[in-house]
């Protein structure tokens, strides 16, 4: 599982809500948490903004999150 599922699900969003955020399909949500594929540079920036994290961090698998005390 990717940080951004974590995330997504934390909030209680579904893929369908953060695609019409972005102004994109779930399937797309789907394949960025899979890492299927990566979002480009437009859903990047909105995914910063919805989530207040570096893309960086939302891609990266959830084992490499840095734990924050």
């Amino acid at each position: 599982m990717t940080n951004l599922k974590r995330m997504r699900l934390e909030r209680g969003l579904a893929q369908e809500d953060v695609g019409a955020m972005l102004d994109t399909s779930y399937m797309s949500i789907w394949r960025w948490e899979t890492n299927r594929c990566e979002p480009k540079l437009r859903s990047i920036r909105g995914l910063e903004r919805i989530f207040g994290r570096p893309i960086e961090e939302l891609l990266a698998p959830e084992s490499e999150r840095a734990d924050v005390t």
